[in-house]
């Protein structure tokens, strides 16, 4: 049974997967690029939204928070495009190493 809202497609499941696991240098990178994406297509959060218990590896840090409320709002095309664009965007970082 699925909980999260991003077990819903095996592709966004596997771009938050891979962004948990990255060290903070992509996690800064990744959330920045969905931040603005989603601000460029007019989309908001609302501030409430950051007053949390702080239990979820992104609840740590207020960007990571950010970069997954505006993922979770997104549709289900851009959101679906954005994770395949995390994971290879985090697969061509760690081949580099």
């Amino acid at each position: 049974m699925e909980k999260r809202w991003y077990d819903k497609d095996p592709i966004v499941k596997l771009a938050v997967s891979l962004m948990e696991q990255s060290d903070d240098n992509i996690r800064n990178h990744v959330a920045d690029y969905i931040i603005e994406e989603a601000k460029s297509m007019g989309l908001s959060i609302d501030e409430n939204n950051f007053d949390c218990f702080w239990q979820r590896w992104q609840d740590k840090n207020m960007k990571y928070f950010e970069a997954m409320e505006y993922l979770r709002i997104i549709d289900f095309e851009t959101k679906k495009e954005l994770s395949i664009e995390i994971i290879d965007y985090i697969n061509s970082f760690k081949k580099e190493k």
